[in-house]
């Protein structure tokens, strides 16, 4: 890893920014993309250049347009663009144009900051978020304070599936510590501590699979009572989390939950997305979404996929009234589409191919909720997790979009899911790309069957099970 050339790279972009009047931002519509716009928002306004900001799918055609269409001369993209260089060489219509990002690039230039160049890995070591705050921090040292959000952008885009987080993204981690801005520590990992009742965060716990519990609520609720836990407050009746418990109690389910595992034969890989490092930020209030850096994520995301990435953005600026209250509407909303995405996967199952399993949500699940249900699915549905999940929808323009979802013994076996949807969907007429863990692709309608074809070739040559 060349940090320093890195940080030096950092540093030149961030003269060139301050020597702009008026920028726009356009960001990527999901946790990384608006957490990425927040940073970059805050730091130009600090330098008390004029900036908007826009946050988007994604960049083709159909999108183009409106970013031609802003006043500001120059454009800034983030958690986008170094995938699209000789696009947007040919298509945008402005003076200039910068990219912070951390796909896979097509080419080193002077106008992008990409941590591959450099020997760090933009899928496990350094998210858009993270390179942004870089960015920022050599625009201005005060910009440290913008450091949780950068760890923010990185649990959501789930860099700290190892274990935690590693890389270029513990330099960012060391700054939050160092200000008091973020505790880090190691623990329970499992989503929901902060919002969900203690048997909801067992029931709906897919990484790991917990076995027994994960899909029955009953079986939670009498797991917890046999340790002791009370599952409701004595004074004030409310549902008790995980947030709420005292050393003793978090100590006790912590320890019976590695139990379970253990006497289930799990592997350490296994056991280590039970345990590990958790980060909690300490000035935001105890039992809100934003404590907790997974949850904060999941706020991110929720505003994005409901095309209101300008909520997120403002919440990660600081604002926590009418933002915050709008971002919880949100999230409320998100909450609940994805309860009934669930009920319609139990419903309605999974086809299961050689290679996968498939469901497409097209006309019931919104196309910007189906990779997050993919996900969820390992835990609702009675599956093992020995192969990835891909799932379609369809947009209100009548695109097909796909989204797949593995998991961390997956991509130990060779998975690279963003690799395998540009594969199967290139030759059909579309475009796919993303991490390998969690990517993306769209293709045109009446491809749907030969698609599913394609996509379980290409992930049977990666897992070694081709036949």
């Amino acid at each position: 890893m060349d940090f320093e050339g890195f940080w030096n790279k950092c540093k030149s972009l961030a003269g060139q920014l301050k020597k702009e009047k008026k920028i726009t931002v356009i960001g990527h519509y999901d946790a990384d993309g608006i957490a990425s716009t927040a940073i970059m928002v805050k730091a130009l306004r600090r330098a008390n250049i004029e900036t908007d900001f826009i946050n988007t799918r994604q960049i083709d055609a159909a999108h183009i347009s409106e970013v031609n269409s802003t006043d500001s001369p120059t454009v800034l993209f983030v958690d986008m663009g170094s995938g699209q260089l000789d696009f947007l060489q040919a298509e945008l219509k402005k003076e200039r144009f910068y990219i912070i990002d951390h796909h896979p690039p097509v080419r080193e230039t002077d106008n992008q900051v990409n941590p591959f160049f450099y020997g760090i890995n933009g899928t496990t070591e350094l998210s858009a978020t993270g390179a942004c705050y870089f960015v920022a921090k050599a625009m201005d040292e005060k910009n440290m304070d913008l450091s949780p959000i950068g760890i923010v952008g990185a649990v959501g885009d789930m860099q700290d599936l190892h274990g935690g987080l590693k890389g270029a993204n513990r330099k960012i981690l060391a700054d939050a510590e160092s200000i008091g801005y973020c505790d880090s520590e190691r623990g329970l990992k499992l989503f929901g501590k902060q919002c969900r009742s203690l048997p909801k965060m067992l029931e709906y716990c897919s990484e790991p699979l917990l076995p027994g519990l994960t899909g029955n609520y009953m079986a939670c609720v009498n797991f917890i009572k046999s340790k002791g836990i009370l599952l409701n407050d004595p004074a004030s009746g409310e549902p008790r989390r995980y947030c709420n418990l005292s050393h003793e109690e978090k100590k006790a389910l912590t320890s019976a939950l590695y139990m379970l595992l253990l006497d289930h034969n799990a592997t350490h890989l296994v056991t280590d997305m039970l345990i590990g490092e958790v980060y909690e930020f300490p000035k935001e209030k105890n039992g809100s979404e934003l404590r907790d850096a997974k949850e904060f994520a999941t706020v991110l995301n929720a505003c994005g996929r409901h095309d209101k990435g300008e909520v997120g953005v403002t919440v990660c600026m600081g604002d926590r009234s009418r933002a915050w209250s709008d971002a919880a509407t949100l999230l409320e909303r998100h909450r609940k589409e994805l309860r009934e995405g669930i009920e319609w996967i139990k419903e309605n199952g999974l086809e299961e191919f050689p290679h996968m399993y498939f469901f497409d949500g097209s006309g019931a699940i919104k196309e910007t909720l189906v990779g997050i249900i993919a996900g969820m699915s390992y835990g609702a549905m009675p599956i093992s997790q020995n192969k990835p999940i891909i799932a379609m929808g369809e947009t209100d323009e009548g695109e097909i979009k796909i989204s797949g979802r593995g998991n961390k013994d997956l991509v130990k076996r060779g998975l690279k899911l963003g690799q395998a949807l540009r594969n199967a969907t290139q030759p059909l007429g579309g475009d796919g790309g993303g991490h390998d863990v969690a990517a993306g692709a769209k293709i045109p309608s009446g491809k749907k069957e030969e698609f599913k074809v394609a996509i379980d070739a290409e992930i049977a040559k990666q897992i070694g099970e081709s036949k």
